[in-house]
C-alpha cells in the first residue's frame, strides 16, 4: 500500500483529536510505511523510534523498552510472529503491548498473533485515525497497567513492612517458668495475619495465657488483632485477679466501643495458671476448645465444654457478657500438654482428598508429645501434619504447645549467684542428679562440662554485676536432659557469636566455652527475651552431639 503524501497526513491528523504520549517502536521492512508511522505519531505528541527487520528491533527493544511496538507480521528473516516470540521470552520486553500490522486476513493468523502476546491488530490497508485511536487505547491501557503495578509494588512494600511490625509484636519465642514451658508457632497466609497470642508472667507466679482469631483476612483484621494485643495486656495486669471472665468482659467494651463494624469480632480462649492451687482457670469466648493431654496419655478435651460465651466484640448483647460461670477450672497435674490453636489449623484442608484437618489435630499433637527429644512440639505439629499432606496456607495458623512439667524431672533448679565456685558446685551437683535418672556417666560427665562452660561464661562474660545470679533448671525425661539458663546480663551479638570464625584470638576468650557447649548438646537455643537472656540445651543420652 502506498503511504499518503504529506498533505494527506497533514489533512488526517488535524482531523484526528486524542493527543497521545508515550514512545512507540515501529518495525517495518518498507521504509515509506516507517516514515508515514513516524509522522502520524510524532504529530500527536509521540516518541517513535523504528526498525527495518526483527534483529535490529529486538536490539532497541532490549536497550529503550518503548511503551507499545508497532510490528508488521511479513518480513524477510524475522517475521513479526517470531518477533513476538523473542520479546516474550525476555522478561524486560515481556510486557510491552504489541499491535501486529498484517494484510493477512486467515483467523488462524490472528490466532497465532494473539497467542504470541499481541493485544491487538490492525488489517492493511489501515485507516490512520483507527491506527491512532488503537494506539491512544494501547498507551492508556500501558499507563494504567504501570501505575497498577507501581501501586501494588508499594502496597506489597508497605504490607511487607507491617508484617515485619506485626510479628515483632507476635513473637514466638519460647516461655519458661518452673512449672510449665511455652512453645510457639505462627504463621500468617498474608504479609499481616489475624491472629494474636500472648504469654504475661504476673505477681506470685502467676502467667496468663490467650490466643485469639479476628474474623475476616487482610489489613483490618491484622490492625484489629494488633489493637487486641495492646488492650488484652492493660486489661490482663489490672483484672488478672478477677479471672479471666473479668478481663474477657473488658476486652468485649474496648472491641464494641472502638471497632463500629459488625464485621469484625475475635473468637478468643484464654487461661490463667496459678502455681500456688496448680490450677488453671479459663475462658472460652467462641473459640476452637483446646487439646488436652494428660500425664497418663489419655486426652481430656471434654472439660472445656462447660462453659463458654460469644466470641470478643460479638455485635449483640450486653457488653459485659461473661461470669465466672461461665469460666472452666482444671487441674495442674504435671507431664501433661495443653495445645491453644486458631481454626487455621482444624480447617487446613488435604491437598488430595480435600478432607479437613480437624480429625487429625488431636491423635497428631498426642504423637508429637511423646518425643521428647523434640523441644517445639508447637512447630513439630505444624511439621507433621504438613507432611501428611494438609494445606496451612489457606489461614492464619497459631499453634501454642503448653508442656506442664512433671517435678520428678526437674533434678536440679536453682538460683546461682555470680561466682565461679557455686558454678562448679553447680555442675557437681547436675552431675549426680542426671546420674540417678538412669544417665549413663559419659552423658553425665558432659551434662556436668555444659554446665561448667555456661555458667563460667555468665560469670566472666555475662555483664553481670556482682551481686547478681542467674537461674538454672535441669530436667530429665527418659534419655533426654534439658537445662535451662536465664540471666539479665548484657545482650549477646548471637550473630557474630554464631557465625564469625573462631580463630585465636576469639577462642582465647568466651569463644572456647563456646565452641565446647556446641559440640557436646544435640541442640542449642538461645533467645533474648525483654531484658533476660534465655539458653536451652538438649543432651540425648547414647547419641553424640
Amino acid at each position: 500500500m502506498p503511504p499518503p503524501d504529506e498533505h494527506d497526513i497533514s489533512k488526517t491528523t488535524s482531523r484526528l483529536v486524542q493527543n497521545l504520549s508515550g514512545r512507540i517502536l515501529v518495525v517495518d521492512d518498507e521504509l515509506p510505511n516507517r516514515l508515514y508511522l513516524r509522522k502520524l505519531l510524532e504529530a500527536r505528541g509521540c516518541e517513535v523510534l523504528d526498525a527495518d527487520d526483527g534483529p535490529t528491533a529486538l536490539t532497541i527493544a532490549f536497550q529503550k523498552v518503548p511503551d507499545l511496538i508497532l510490528v508488521d507480521v511479513i518480513m524477510p528473516g524475522m517475521d513479526g510472529f517470531d518477533f513476538c516470540a523473542h520479546l516474550r521470552d525476555e522478561p524486560r520486553t515481556s510486557e510491552i503491548p504489541i499491535i501486529m500490522v498484517t494484510a493477512k486476513s486467515k483467523i488462524e493468523d490472528i490466532e497465532t498473533g494473539f497467542e504470541l502476546g499481541a493485544m491487538d491488530y490492525i488489517r492493511k490497508p489501515f485507516n490512520p485515525r483507527e491506527l491512532v485511536l488503537r494506539v491512544g487505547n494501547a498507551l492508556a491501557l500501558k499507563k494504567s497497567n504501570d501505575e497498577l503495578t507501581i501501586w501494588n509494588n508499594r502496597v506489597s512494600r508497605d504490607l511487607e513492612l507491617a508484617g515485619a511490625v506485626q510479628r515483632s509484636l507476635f513473637s514466638d519465642t519460647p516461655h519458661f517458668s518452673e512449672r510449665f514451658e511455652v512453645r510457639i508457632a505462627y504463621r500468617t497466609c498474608m504479609d499481616v495475619g489475624g491472629d494474636a497470642f500472648d504469654i504475661i508472667s504476673l505477681p506470685h507466679g502467676k502467667h496468663c495465657i490467650y490466643v485469639a482469631d479476628v474474623s475476616g483476612h487482610g489489613v483490618a483484621p491484622a490492625m484489629i488483632s494488633s489493637l487486641l494485643k495492646a488492650a488484652a495486656s492493660e486489661m490482663i495486669y489490672r483484672y488478672a485477679d478477677q479471672g479471666p471472665a473479668a478481663i474477657c468482659n473488658a476486652l468485649n467494651i474496648v472491641m464494641r466501643r472502638r471497632i463500629d463494624n459488625p464485621a469484625y469480632f475475635a473468637t478468643m480462649f484464654m487461661a490463667i495458671h496459678d502455681p500456688q492451687k496448680l490450677e488453671w482457670r479459663c475462658m472460652n469466648c467462641g473459640h476452637p476448645d483446646p487439646v488436652l493431654i494428660q500425664k497418663d496419655g489419655g486426652e481430656n478435651s471434654a472439660v472445656f465444654r462447660k462453659g463458654g460465651g460469644a466470641p470478643i466484640g460479638f455485635p449483640f448483647g450486653s457488653e459485659r457478657p461473661y461470669s465466672a460461670m461461665d469460666e472452666v477450672v482444671f487441674k495442674d497435674e504435671g507431664n501433661s500438654y495443653l495445645l491453644l490453636y486458631t481454626d487455621g489449623l482444624t480447617e487446613a484442608r488435604h491437598r488430595s482428598s480435600g478432607e479437613e484437618c480437624g480429625g487429625r489435630l488431636s491423635e497428631v499433637y498426642s504423637q508429637v508429645v511423646r518425643n521428647p527429644a523434640h523441644p517445639n512440639k508447637a512447630t513439630e505439629l505444624l511439621g507433621v501434619l504438613e507432611a501428611e499432606g494438609f494445606d496451612m496456607s489457606a489461614d492464619d495458623c497459631t499453634a501454642i504447645s503448653v508442656h506442664m512439667l512433671d517435678p520428678q524431672n526437674i533434678v536440679v533448679q536453682r538460683t546461682v549467684a555470680r561466682n565461679i565456685y557455686f558454678v562448679s558446685d553447680t555442675a557437681k551437683l547436675a552431675e549426680i542428679a542426671v546420674i540417678e535418672q538412669g544417665i549413663s556417666h559419659d552423658t553425665a560427665a558432659m551434662v556436668r562440662l555444659l554446665v561448667m562452660e555456661l555458667g563460667t561464661n555468665l560469670v566472666e562474660h555475662g555483664g553481670m554485676e556482682e551481686e547478681d545470679a542467674f537461674w538454672l533448671q535441669l530436667r530429665v525425661e527418659g534419655n533426654v536432659c534439658q537445662l535451662v539458663l536465664e540471666d539479665e546480663g548484657t545482650e549477646w551479638d548471637l550473630e557474630e557469636a554464631l557465625n564469625r570464625e573462631l580463630d585465636e584470638e576469639y577462642m582465647g576468650s568466651r569463644g572456647r566455652g563456646l565452641a565446647i557447649t556446641n559440640a557436646i548438646t544435640n541442640r542449642i537455643e538461645r533467645y533474648r527475651i525483654q531484658t533476660r537472656n534465655l539458653t536451652y540445651c538438649t543432651i540425648i543420652d547414647g547419641e553424640e552431639g
